[in-house]
């Protein structure tokens, strides 16, 4: 044995120290804890926020411990124990009957992608793409997205982060277009006020500003939203003045879907 193996082996086992401190960090309310949909709003969500981030820190203070070391080590290790710990939740609820992906979905986008960014380490980052990256390729039907707090608290109030505006202005039908206007009473007095409504819209609004964000940077936008718009805005349209909301509400989710299948999920 060289005189630099001891140094090393005490290098390794001072890492896995930190990653056995940052795993017992890890609170378990982190895969239980679920957000109000139905009342997500920008005052909700800050309470929300800062809740889950406090529950976080301990295990994200043991995190920087490890990226100073290691970071690469440490990003594939939060990765993973944040991805074991959500596959270990969605199987508990799942054997209790609790069949639906939606609530953990929107928390892990809304607050733990965030919190994890907000250490706004090259490392955090890291982790958080590599979590990503699992999930979606494990459920690629119902992918992430990426966000850090402030993103989702401007979509509250940006006018053109919806993907319904933004095809109307993209198309030159401006953001006060009578179908604009259509899509909006549609939602207010008819979606928000079915069972699921309120969920769905409030799913819209955290994910849609997201695909619409890709959209924009990827240099084929208007060509996306003219797709988007003759496939199922137009039908859609035409739902509603034929009286069929259902069907004007089934075709929007389709959409929303496969909008986010298409821009959230990883590149092959």
């Amino acid at each position: 044995m060289n005189a630099e193996q001891p140094a090393a082996l005490g290098e390794d086992g001072a890492l896995q120290a930190r990653f056995t401190r940052m795993e017992q960090a890890m609170d378990p309310e982190l895969f239980t804890r679920r957000i109000a949909m139905a009342r997500f709003n920008p005052q909700t969500y800050a309470a929300a926020f800062e809740s889950y981030a406090g529950l976080f820190r301990p295990a994200l203070a043991a995190f920087r411990e490890a990226a100073a070391a290691d970071p690469s080590a440490a990003a594939q290790r939060l990765a993973d124990l944040l991805y074991d710990g959500f596959l270990a939740q969605l199987q508990r609820e799942r054997s209790e009957g609790y069949r639906e992906l939606f609530d953990c979905r929107f928390t892990i986008t809304s607050l733990t992608i965030p919190a994890l960014l907000e250490q706004k380490l090259p490392a955090a980052e890291q982790a958080a793409d590599l979590f990503l990256a699992r999930w979606n390729r494990a459920y690629p039907k119902r992918p992430l997205g990426k966000a850090t707090y402030k993103q989702i608290c401007d979509g509250f109030h940006k006018k053109f982060c919806y993907i319904t505006t933004a095809a109307c202005v993209s198309l030159g039908r401006g953001e006060d277009c009578p179908e604009l206007g259509e899509f909006r009473a549609f939602r207010d007095r008819w979606l928000a006020r079915t069972p699921s409504g309120r969920a769905k819209i409030a799913e819209y609004y955290l994910f849609a500003p997201l695909v619409v964000e890709k959209i924009g940077r990827s240099g084929r936008a208007r060509d996306e939203y003219r797709r988007v718009w003759d496939r199922y805005l137009a039908p859609c349209l035409a739902d509603l003045r034929a009286g069929d909301r259902e069907r004007c509400a089934a075709r929007y989710e389709e959409m929303v879907c496969r909008l986010e299948r298409k821009w959230l999920s990883p590149a092959p």
